[in-house]
């Protein structure tokens, strides 16, 4: 009997022919795309729900930035964590940049499967508000601090369990709740828009690209619609009802893709209110002031970001939004397409010996589990009992 083999394709000759069979459909769709960002983008600045925002010159003022870094390691069956926040302060004068001064915490534990990456998260919000706090309290002056984390806590975060083997990640979000909701009680009346002359909370982490997609979508000239956004953003309502009926085109385009085609260098979006959009968030007492949002864009090349503050009208307007939105992104100025405002960048690479300080913590722990010496030195005395 003949036996007869047979042989497929390679991957390699898969991936020629599925290339040479889509390339000119894909090439199709993202060209109508763009033409269709080309179409609707110019609606969004009319409308005033997109707007430049002039360039500080010259840059003067006292920055901190703080960023928050999480690393775990597996060892002996389980986790590791280690959880760093790092703050670098940096003055600019006339667009001459100086540090002036840095801090840090870190925590060190095991850590149990429940929900780690949320745990974590929580670990980091809690000590961004450690270092802000010990900033505010150190009397020097700040004109923003930034923080790359939320300034609130999505309702996502809440423990759906109180079982026991949620009990580290219960006390995780309970620390992060009181260190946020005692940051703003505490120190209100030094901060911006309460003290006109005191220093802006800036959070800078969450992209929520569709926020200002929804908001268009809605009649503004309704109340129902308008409130989501600020009133000194002058919002040309007539001009929005021409974006009404884009739906399509954009859900066509992708959320992501359409925020990168409407924003431009040194623009950002109308602020709206994160606390209608999202109201379960927490702490309560912290969002009934208000939770604003607006997305960025620094320079072409850069990613748009979304810029959260705390506070509402009449407190924030027009004028000291772009402000803040100025100074932020003069201070984003290297970084390419994963860009951060300066100070926060150094902050980040102080955080770079984190993942290898962990490994060495590993095994270390390992080796003296082995030699079970800290075992020795409990029971030394226990004849003595």
């Amino acid at each position: 009997m003949t036996q007869i083999t047979t042989q497929g394709r390679t991957l390699t000759q898969s991936l020629a022919i599925q290339s040479q069979i889509n390339l000119p459909g894909t090439v199709g769709r993202i060209l109508k795309q763009i033409r269709e960002i080309e179409r609707v983008a110019p609606l969004f600045s009319q409308a005033g729900l997109v707007r430049s925002v002039d360039r500080p010159n010259p840059l003067n003022v006292r920055v901190a930035g703080i960023s928050t870094k999480a690393a775990i390691t597996k060892t002996i069956g389980g986790f590791l964590y280690a959880a760093a926040a790092v703050r670098m302060d940096l003055a600019v004068e006339d667009n001459v940049i100086s540090t002036v001064g840095q801090d840090s915490t870190c925590e060190l534990d095991d850590i149990n499967y429940e929900n780690q990456s949320k745990r974590l998260q929580l670990i980091g919000v809690r000590q961004a508000y450690e270092m802000a706090e010990r900033a505010i309290q150190s009397q020097n002056p700040y004109d923003l601090i930034l923080l790359d984390c939320p300034l609130m806590l999505d309702r996502s975060m809440v423990p759906l369990r109180e079982a026991e083997n949620y009990a580290g990640y219960r006390s995780a979000f309970d620390g992060a709740v009181s260190a946020i909701s005692k940051f703003w009680s505490t120190h209100r009346d030094k901060l911006q828009p309460w003290n006109p002359q005191g220093t802006a909370i800036v959070g800078l982490a969450s992209e929520r690209y569709g926020a200002i997609v929804h908001i268009a979508q809605q009649d503004l000239r309704t109340v129902a619609g308008r409130k989501q956004i600020l009133s000194s953003e002058n919002i040309d309502t007539e001009r929005s009802r021409e974006i009404i009926g884009s739906e399509d085109a954009i859900l066509g385009i992708g959320e992501r893709r359409f925020i990168y085609g409407i924003l431009s260098s040194y623009t950002r979006t109308a602020a709206f209110r994160l606390n209608v959009q999202t109201p379960r968030m927490e702490p309560s007492d912290v969002v009934s002031l208000g939770v604003l949002g607006y997305h960025y864009k620094a320079a072409q090349t850069n990613t748009p970001q979304l810029l959260q503050l705390i506070g509402d009208e009449p407190h924030w307007n027009q004028k000291t939004l772009d402000k803040i939105c100025s100074q932020v992104m003069a201070l984003t100025i290297t970084g390419g397409s994963q860009a951060s405002p300066l100070p926060i960048q150094l902050a980040e690479r102080e955080q770079q010996a984190l993942d290898s300080f962990l490994k060495y913590y590993s095994s270390s722990l390992e080796t003296e589990i082995r030699c079970r010496e800290v075992e020795d030195l409990w029971l030394s005395d226990l004849d003595d009992l």
